[in-house]
């Protein structure tokens, strides 16, 4: 099941989202959400290193900023 959302994204966002998304954008943010879910789940985990989220951030803009 799905359910409808409307969302509100900067253009500059939206058009590459567009690109990004090879014209399927709800499966390219349902990826994006899931993978936003797992990072916050583990970084609640009791033995989680404190810095690896924000490593794993920073490859994240360096890949972004790249394109």
């Amino acid at each position: 099941m799905s359910v409808r959302m409307n969302i509100s994204l900067d253009d500059d966002l939206a058009d590459r989202l567009r690109t990004a998304s090879d014209g399927r954008p709800s499966e390219y943010i349902a990826r994006a959400i899931r993978a936003r879910m797992v990072e916050d789940e583990l970084r609640a985990l009791p033995d989680a290193e404190a810095d690896w989220h924000a490593e794993a951030e920073q490859s994240a803009e360096s890949l972004f900023e790249a394109r």
